[in-house]
């Protein structure tokens, strides 16, 4: 983790512009309805996909976006050696799948109650 503090900086300005590349991947599915599941899902896949990370080598406390890690880990060692950054990836997706049902969950409960849910 001493890797993510001591480039703060450059995870800060990294963060900013994962921002606004999440922004435009949720203009991508403009044309889904807007209170879609669907819709949802792959909103979540982007934030997934933007925002997580994962050691630059196995057991390396450096770090750098996953989707970077593993083409790059791929293609100068073998797909053997960056499967550990997909590993990355399924907590990644298994905290968004999570972050999903319980979202929906609540719109739900609000609903089964006759309160409409907040967004």
């Amino acid at each position: 983790m001493e890797g993510i503090i001591a480039l703060a900086p450059f995870w800060l300005i990294y963060a900013v512009f994962a921002a606004v590349g999440y922004w435009c991947w949720q203009g991508l599915f403009f044309w889904l309805e807007r209170d879609s599941d669907l819709r949802r899902f792959f909103h979540m896949l982007g934030a997934v996909l933007l925002f997580t990370p994962a050691p630059i080598s196995a057991g390396s406390s450096y770090f750098a976006p996953a989707f970077l890690v593993f083409p790059f880990t791929a293609l100068s060692s073998s797909v053997q050696d960056a499967m550990y950054s997909l590993s990355w990836f399924l907590g990644g997706l298994c905290i968004g799948l999570m972050v999903l049902a319980l979202r929906q969950f609540i719109r739900w409960s609000a609903n089964r109650q006759g309160k409409p849910a907040e967004e």
